[in-house]
């Protein structure tokens, strides 16, 4: 049976809460140094993910969450906070609850109709995410979407974090897709994690309502490329589901 595998955080739920997170926590404190506290907190977030990656290539892997929680203030310094206002900046109450309310991720339009969209075009559903098994599968579930426990993938399982390949060779594994000849594919909405799983050898489909633009002279162009979920997966059933 062909396969779509998902990456989850960005692609199938937005980072909306965060920020929002943010902004009630910090945002007044940002203001007076014109610090939006939506860029702030995708500065966060990128930082975050650069760090992991970094970590699990040197083979110090370490939990998103813990490096998160630990980087709020040099990314308050870098985004010009100066260095004798950062003390007191932030709590540690803050800090929790910035964390578990963007832990709390709204689904992206048009999920539940994609997924049901996948399925009913023959396709097997799974996910992978850099963020714990059980985290991932409250997110389906409160957003009333299907998706199986045994269908959900962590890098934590390998100890490796995107976009090491020892991720995307371990969903191909455990998504029954690296077989010859089966249709495989891997849907995100970052360029840098379809470019990963292109050269794990999946097929792959990008959409841009995260980062809107490609970057196609960076990370290659996507095999398909749609701009919100419902015609992403529309798209894919078109161009490699059931004839």
């Amino acid at each position: 049976m062909p396969s779509v595998v998902f990456d989850v955080v960005g692609t199938c739920f937005s980072y909306d809460n965060g920020a929002e997170a943010v902004q009630a926590r910090l945002g007044d404190k940002l203001a007076k140094y014109g610090i939006p506290s939506k860029l702030l907190f995708y500065a966060w977030v990128t930082g975050t993910e650069r760090d992991y990656s970094y970590l699990s290539q040197i083979k110090q892997y370490k939990p998103f969450f813990d490096i998160m929680s630990s980087t709020l203030t040099r990314v308050l310094f870098q985004a010009g906070v100066p260095a004798e206002d950062l003390d007191g900046f932030f709590t540690d109450d803050d800090l929790q609850y910035i964390r578990e309310e963007y832990k709390q991720l709204k689904p992206r339009p048009g999920l539940k109709e994609m997924m049901q969209t996948l399925r009913d075009g023959g396709f097997e559903v799974w996910c992978c995410s850099d963020a714990n098994v059980d985290r991932v599968k409250g997110y389906f579930d409160k957003a009333g979407v299907e998706m199986p426990l045994d269908h959900v993938l962590s890098a934590d399982m390998v100890s490796a974090g995107k976009p090491e390949p020892e991720v995307y060779k371990f969903a191909r594994e455990k998504a029954g897709s690296d077989k010859p000849g089966e249709v495989s594919i891997f849907a995100a909405s970052h360029a840098w994690d379809t470019a990963a799983a292109k050269s794990a050898g999946f097929l792959t489909a990008y959409t841009t309502t995260y980062e809107y633009d490609e970057c196609t002279n960076i990370f290659g162009k996507s095999d398909f490329v749609a701009p919100d979920l419902i015609s992403l997966g529309k798209g894919i059933v078109e161009k490699w589901g059931k004839k």
